[in-house]
């Protein structure tokens, strides 16, 4: 079932962090989707939202985070989208971890940049593979958002990734059959353009 026109994203996409989060990361986080997306995209103020942890690990809870998110974007106005932005670790008790959750046709979306920063496998601070990876994970959620589910084509941004190699993989656009998808006033700019 689809949802009405006023339920879909057609608003704004609003950035709420979650826990401390580097401002600068997070204002070109904003800045990035605000290229690639119609919508318009901003960082909200605020002392935005604690999550609960998931016993035994070190880890929040991805679920119980994404539906605190949900009730705090069910107070906006109708098609704005709320995206949460987290330097913690996610997961479920059922589930090592998410890179992001969202829910198909929901209002929020959230995205951990712990295992998109390079320096959580070792290797040198890299803020711009940072700052890549987590754009394009929130132009995932967001297809979520939008309707969209995993997609088969390994290039596609649907694409279901469960480590950072395929995610670096899968590129950075939707294919041609997600893109078709879409409503017309929330396909993205080709990356790079306005």
């Amino acid at each position: 079932m689809c949802p009405d026109e006023e339920e879909r994203p057609s608003g704004s996409l609003d950035f709420l962090t979650v826990g401390p989060f580097p401002a600068a990361l997070a204002q070109d986080l904003v800045a990035s989707a605000s290229r690639r997306l119609p919508l318009p995209c901003r960082l909200l103020r605020g002392p935005g939202l604690t999550a609960p942890r998931i016993e035994g690990r070190d880890q929040l809870d991805a679920d119980r985070l994404l539906a605190a998110l949900e009730v705090a974007a069910a107070e906006s106005p109708p098609g704005h989208v709320l995206m949460g932005l987290t330097t913690h670790d996610i997961g479920s008790p059922l589930f090592t971890f998410f890179f992001g959750r969202a829910r198909l046709h929901g209002r929020a979306g959230l995205v951990s940049v712990a295992r998109l920063a390079p320096t959580y496998y070792g290797l040198p601070d890299d803020p711009d593979v940072t700052a890549r990876r987590a754009v394009i994970e929130i132009l995932h959620e967001f297809g979520h958002v939008a309707g969209l589910t995993h997609c088969v084509d390994f290039g596609c941004l649907m694409h279901l990734t469960t480590n950072v190699e395929s995610l670096d993989a899968r590129g950075a656009a939707y294919c041609e059959a997600c893109l078709a998808r879409l409503p017309d006033d929330l396909r993205p700019h080709a990356p790079g353009r306005r």
